[in-house]
């Protein structure tokens, strides 16, 4: 288990003052703020403006700092945190082992190539693509979760690996698609530098089940039964 004792105390100390869940998604939002692609340079200035004006700055600040910290090797302190502060087993929320994902991914993925993707219909904080990341970062990954708040802890796993991929937020028994979010690089001074870019559109999806199109048969003449071409006689056979 990833060791996130200096992230719980640095975490209450910048929730002091609120609810421990609403602090947990103030900091998500405001984590992902500078990544998220805007369309114009004055859209992303105003973005940075409000992440430094926020007034819990140098707090957020160092706890952005530890988790990162933590993340070296694909792990998930973001899911250590939200399971031992937020959710408590809340609505069955506790993540599936990191070994145990190890394994699983493993199993799964094998010898990959560079054009293989992968994907997790449940993938709560993005664990099961974190261990499938550490076979081969270079694939493509897909998660969808039904709790938003899962879908941000996946998405930031992902940019802090500089993983490409999509995280949506939907149903994916139902196929309810509500929004998604598309990760990316790009090449800033040499460096894959990871954005995201959001989208409500579900045919823009790559996780959204699409209509398989069946060709209706016509039908030109009458129907006619195929017959046997040999008399088959009502005898029943004994299976002993």
């Amino acid at each position: 288990m990833t060791d996130i004792r200096q992230l719980l105390k640095e975490f209450e100390h910048f929730a002091y003052g609120q609810s421990l869940h609403t602090a947990f998604t103030d900091l998500l939002d405001w984590t992902l703020l500078p990544f998220k692609r805007y369309d114009s340079q004055a859209e992303q200035q105003a973005a940075l403006d409000k992440y430094r004006n926020h007034k819990k700055v140098n707090e957020l600040v160092e706890l952005v700092k530890i988790v990162g910290d933590l993340s070296e090797g694909f792990a998930d302190p973001l899911g250590e945190l939200y399971m031992q502060a937020i959710s408590n087993g809340h609505n069955g929320q506790y993540f599936t082992p990191e070994p145990i994902c190890d394994m699983m991914a493993a199993i799964s993925v094998g010898n990959p190539t560079n054009e293989q993707t992968v994907a997790d219909c449940a993938c709560g904080s993005g664990r099961m693509l974190l261990s499938a990341a550490k076979i081969n970062r270079h694939l493509k990954f897909y998660g969808a979760d039904l709790d938003i708040t899962c879908c941000k802890m996946a998405l930031l796993n992902m940019l802090l690996n500089s993983l490409q991929g999509e995280i949506a937020h939907m149903n994916s028994i139902s196929n309810d698609f509500y929004r998604g979010f598309k990760v990316q690089t790009t090449l800033v001074d040499g460096y894959h530098m990871p954005y995201y870019s959001e989208f409500s559109e579900h045919k823009q999806s790559q996780l959204w089940l699409k209509p398989i199109k069946e060709a209706t048969p016509k039908f030109d003449k009458p129907f006619e039964p195929i017959r046997a071409s040999q008399p088959i006689n009502g005898v029943q056979g004994s299976l002993f």
